[in-house]
């Protein structure tokens, strides 16, 4: 008896069989790995979260700066909140690149290293592995740059801060000195922000003032560039009350980004 082999007709079919298969279930891998990806990121920055809350426990129930003057040799001149790479501060005189970018010093330590066991929680696993970190803290300062929102709501003129940026100014080396705020004066800790997944190259945020906005950011790509939509059009953040979650550009409102939340028309 002879054995039928497969013709070319069949073969070809088999063949299309397999690529609409592979088509199908593909894209399904993929979105399962980044799912993978996206809740490792957030289990990382809610350690975060819980690293500032046993820092509050230790400071006197008060919020670290985010960034000090600090002379260690080998650095620049500003210690910030989160070990970074300083080779972006006062030496070269630059916020500027992207986290993609290699990073030409080793990291320092920040206020909340002490309450971080594992370094890797400061990585995003959907990150190339390098020094860099696409991680920015929240140091929204009315003092630092004019709004135009300032024209139509003056009450919120000098009154918006974030928890780690109460005040500011310029200090040695024209490198920017903040103070924390008291945790009793943020409102509504799990509607303010503290940190969140970034593009830009710098470990504190200050972008979002100069636009006139309250509702909804604007579509604009230099702003979008300060919030990095890496998970699902989404990117992680941590809140004041330590607890972290996934958000989406457009649910983004002015109030997340203050302690002060009675400046504001109709907030509840």
């Amino acid at each position: 008896m002879k054995t039928r082999g497969f013709t070319l007709i069949e073969l070809l079919v088999v063949i299309a069989i397999i690529a609409i298969l592979a088509a199908i279930l593909f894209p399904v891998f993929a979105e399962a790995r980044a799912s993978g990806r996206q809740i490792v990121c957030l289990s990382n920055m809610s350690q975060i979260g819980k690293a500032s809350m046993l820092y509050l426990q230790d400071w006197d129930d008060t919020w670290f700066s985010t960034s000090q003057p600090d002379n260690t040799p080998g650095f620049a001149p500003q210690q910030i909140w989160i070990g970074y790479d300083n080779n972006n501060y006062g030496i070269t005189g630059g916020f500027y690149g992207l986290v993609y970018e290699r990073a030409t010093r080793r990291p320092r330590s920040g206020a909340v290293d002490p309450y971080i066991k594992n370094e890797g929680v400061k990585r995003c696993p959907s990150m190339p592995d390098r020094w860099q970190m696409a991680l920015a803290f929240n140091w929204f300062n009315n003092g630092f740059n004019y709004a135009p929102y300032y024209s139509r709501n003056p009450l919120a003129f000098n009154k918006e801060y974030s928890p780690a940026a109460k005040t500011f100014a310029y200090g040695p080396s024209g490198i920017y000195v903040n103070t924390g705020a008291p945790n009793a004066e943020v409102d509504q800790p799990a509607q303010t922000l503290i940190m969140w997944e970034h593009l830009a190259r710098v470990p504190m945020c200050n972008f979002l003032q100069v636009w006139d906005w309250y509702d909804s950011p604007p579509n604009d790509r230099s702003l979008r560039d300060h919030f990095h939509f890496l998970h699902r059009d989404g990117a992680n953040a941590v809140w004041a009350d330590g607890h972290a979650k996934r958000m989406v550009y457009g649910a983004l409102k002015r109030p997340y980004f203050s302690s002060n939340k009675k400046i504001y028309p109709n907030w509840d």
